[in-house]
């Protein structure tokens, strides 16, 4: 069985230490939130991404990253109550906040609000010193919806992340979506200030690997085992 090349340029290590592992499910008990954060600390796992319900619980099991989402999945809550949701998390102990912008806003023409609601999270976080990725749920854009999307959030918010997908999209996230993101804040001169999460569908290890050698710094899954194990397989760890 012949290695594939890219295992010599990403080791299993640095693999595991860009995943961020999703536990969001509605139905997730505290057995399933001890067992990923077991998987955070053993597996050396960038950050655990939890539900708010699970955060107030997490954080006084350890003391590695721990996220939040907010807005999710679908991003229709008001800014009114999305801001104080993200105060509210940021309380709770969150160090990140994945955060779904209301798309929908973008989609009927109400830019300015949907750009607005953006500026305001990422302020927030800003201050209070916490990393903020932006859902833009790339799946549901065309390519040039999706550049202007990115270019939107790039010059007027600048947050920490793009990141591609809730994983509730109309498709899972693909090379493109990584590559238009990517292509696009290099032109705009803003790559090394704003990084990129691919997330929605990934659950192998060569296909994060393949994510991240097209840009990605961050792979979002709910199965990170998975994708370490059959990854340790594919390249004959």
């Amino acid at each position: 069985m012949k290695r594939p090349s890219i295992c010599n340029k990403i080791h299993i290590d640095e693999l595991a230490s860009r995943l961020d592992h999703a536990v969001l499910r509605p139905w997730s008990t505290m057995s399933d939130l001890e067992k990923a954060i077991e998987e955070l600390e053993k597996l050396k796992l960038r950050c655990l991404i939890l539900s708010p319900t699970l955060l107030s619980e997490a954080r006084g099991l350890t003391s590695k990253c721990l996220g939040a989402v907010a807005g999710f999945p679908y991003g229709y809550h008001t800014i009114e109550s999305k801001i104080k949701e993200v105060e509210d998390l940021i309380a709770l102990g969150a160090d990140e906040i994945d955060f779904v912008a209301n798309l929908q806003l973008f989609l009927i023409g109400k830019k300015k609000q949907y750009i607005n609601e953006i500026k305001a999270v990422t302020t927030i976080c800003k201050s209070a010193n916490v990393v903020c990725k932006v859902i833009i749920e790339a799946p549901a854009l065309t390519p040039s919806q999706l550049r202007e999307v990115v270019e939107l959030i790039a010059k007027n918010a600048e947050p920490n992340f793009i990141k591609t997908s809730t994983g509730y999209g109309p498709r899972h996230t693909v090379a493109d979506d990584i590559i238009i993101i990517d292509e696009t804040l290099k032109e705009l001169g803003l790559r090394k200030n704003i990084g990129i999460k691919a997330a929605g569908g990934i659950r192998q290890g060569l296909q994060a690997a393949h994510y991240i050698s097209l840009g990605a710094d961050i792979i979002g899954t709910s199965t990170p085992s998975k994708i370490l194990s059959s990854y340790k397989e594919a390249c004959l760890y």
